[in-house]
């Protein structure tokens, strides 16, 4: 073998190795870079299925908020339909009472007997600070100002004994053929006060509940209750005018009791009047 082809030989031998040291130092890098760029990809998925966790958890609270929500709306719809409901019930409850009430005041009026007039014209003069006494229409009104403590529909102590007296002159024997309608009536002054707006959720339930304050009254002092209505008309029937930005009127604030025909606006029998009801006491 020549010296030529010894040397070739090892010439190739060192090139061949030469590029396999330069591949493996190459192989080296590369493994480095993609096992880093590999631990990057994968810190971000961490990251990635974090906040997707956080996303999730916000979306599942925001769905109960929405839930919530909806219920919430659902239950204050369903508020809402009722106070429509009981608010078309006033109304043709108060329809009902329009109509009756103009029949009453355009029904021909029988003057009363001369001594139940006289009668009542007495007890007006002896109580001026709480009553009046309208002649005309046969109709003792209360001023509620006087009749009862602020906001509240139980007559007071001095009403109570008036209506005593007033029941006394009802049931004496020319006054037993009349039957006691009682009109409760506001002025424009909504009701303020929490505790008052409790009993007394308008002007409306006020005005009746006054009325039944008076009814209360007249049959504890011995009235019969089948000779008694009761109605109330709120704020819609102001006998003055009220002050401007419902700032009222003492003299609409009344309580109207009328002495009318027995029987008038029933669609059944009248109940007679208990034989020796009459009399006072």
């Amino acid at each position: 073998m020549s010296i030529r082809t010894v040397f070739g030989k090892q010439t190739l031998l060192a090139t061949t190795l030469l590029a396999a040291a330069v591949l493996s130092t190459g192989c080296t890098e590369e493994n480095k870079r993609l096992r880093l760029a590999n631990a990057t990809l994968s810190e971000r998925c961490e990251t990635l299925a974090g906040q997707n966790e956080q996303l999730t958890a916000e979306c599942d609270r925001l769905r109960s908020d929405l839930d919530a929500q909806k219920k919430l709306q659902d239950e204050q719809q369903a508020k809402i339909t009722g106070l429509e409901n009981a608010n078309q019930e006033l109304t043709d409850g108060l329809q009902r009472l329009q109509d009756m009430y103009n029949k009453l005041a355009s029904r021909p009026r029988r003057p009363l007997p001369a001594k139940l007039n006289t009668a009542l014209q007495e007890f007006a003069a002896a109580n001026p600070n709480i009553a009046e006494y309208d002649v005309e229409n046969g109709m003792v009104k209360f001023k509620s100002d006087l009749t009862f403590p602020p906001g509240q529909a139980e007559p007071n102590v001095e009403a109570a004994e008036a209506l005593g007296k007033l029941v006394r002159i009802l049931n004496a024997p020319e006054a037993k053929e009349f039957a006691i309608y009682v009109a409760g009536h506001t002025d424009d002054i909504p009701i303020g006060r929490p505790g008052t707006r409790r009993k007394h959720p308008t002007n409306w339930y006020l005005s009746v509940h006054r009325a039944v304050g008076v009814e209360q009254e007249l049959t504890k002092a011995g009235l019969t209750p089948g000779r008694i209505c009761v109605m109330g008309f709120g704020e819609y029937h102001p006998v003055a005018p009220n002050q401007p930005n419902k700032k009222g009127n003492p003299l609409n604030r009344r309580v109207e009791v009328w002495i009318v025909p027995a029987g008038s606006f029933l669609t059944g029998i009248s109940a007679p009047a208990p034989v020796g009801d009459a009399g006072s006491s």
